[in-house]
């Protein structure tokens, strides 16, 4: 389980760099790492960005930082089952409230989503093709990160 928590704080870092944008989107490439770049960030910029920005948002922001923090903790075999839980917990609520917020009608979006999230084929097809690997990636690591935090590991 140790290994598997390895592996998905690695493809949440690594989502940052992937594009995140699905084949309905083609011709648009977008990543976080991108999107940070083009900010210059300093130290003013990234509080008044921070500030400015929606808390989830902010919340996605972190979940990379965890998972950055997990792993470099981990990889010294010190105790990060907790980070691990954190991270992997935001990403898993942060989809869940997003999803929770498209069914009410409430998520503002660039782009008109008109999908029922009662029905899963609906769901699954506009889920392909609006999620590139990078949104993929991060996901996946995000969940399988919560689960191998809440199952736990032997310490070494």
């Amino acid at each position: 389980m140790r290994a598997l928590a390895i592996l998905a704080s690695i493809s949440m870092i690594v989502s940052l760099f992937l594009s995140w944008t699905g084949p309905a989107l083609a011709g648009i490439s977008i990543s976080p790492w991108n999107l940070f770049r083009s900010l210059q960030p300093d130290v003013e910029t990234f509080r008044s960005f921070v500030t400015a920005s929606p808390i989830e948002l902010v919340v996605f922001l972190a979940t990379f930082i965890l998972a950055a923090l997990f792993l470099l903790l981990v990889l010294f075999n010190i105790p990060a089952r907790l980070i691990g839980l954190i991270g992997g917990g935001a990403g898993v609520g942060l989809m869940g409230w997003i999803l929770w917020n498209l069914n009410k009608g409430d998520q503002p979006l660039p782009v008109p989503v008109n999908i029922d999230l009662g029905k899963a084929a609906d769901l699954n097809h506009a889920i392909t093709q609006l999620a590139g690997y990078g949104a993929w990636a991060w996901a996946g690591g995000a969940a399988l990160l919560l689960l191998a935090s809440l199952v736990g590991w032997d310490r070494r």
